[in-house]
């Protein structure tokens, strides 16, 4: 695999080193939490993300962190229903830029 990865059309998420379980989903730990992604929201999120402009994709990947350094203080089990979609949403952004960079498997569960 070359990174940065500049096209996802053909790419799958064992070419990316990455194990699925029984129901297509994997996960990611964050600072002793751990997220559960889905293959097909991972590559959605990636191929989005390649058709934005990097300076826009540079700033949402900002806020993204930003929104998940929040999160992970406050704790997931005291967010209420918009707060913990939005801190999800804020989780597949980052990994998703983290696997285009090839910076992902440190962060996957074993």
């Amino acid at each position: 695999m070359d990174y940065p990865i500049k096209e996802v059309d053909d790419i799958t998420a064992e070419a990316l080193g990455i194990q699925l379980n029984a129901e297509g989903a994997f996960d990611v730990v964050i600072k002793k939490y751990t997220h559960s992604l889905t293959e097909e929201e991972l590559l959605t999120e990636m191929k989005d993300q390649l058709d934005v402009r990097g300076s826009v994709r540079g700033a949402l990947l900002r806020k993204a962190q930003k929104e998940i350094l929040s999160g992970l203080k406050l704790g997931r089990l005291r967010m209420d229903e918009e707060t913990a979609e939005v801190f999800d949403l804020n989780v597949l952004i980052w990994f998703a830029d983290k696997v285009l960079k090839g910076e992902h498997k440190s962060y996957l569960t074993k």
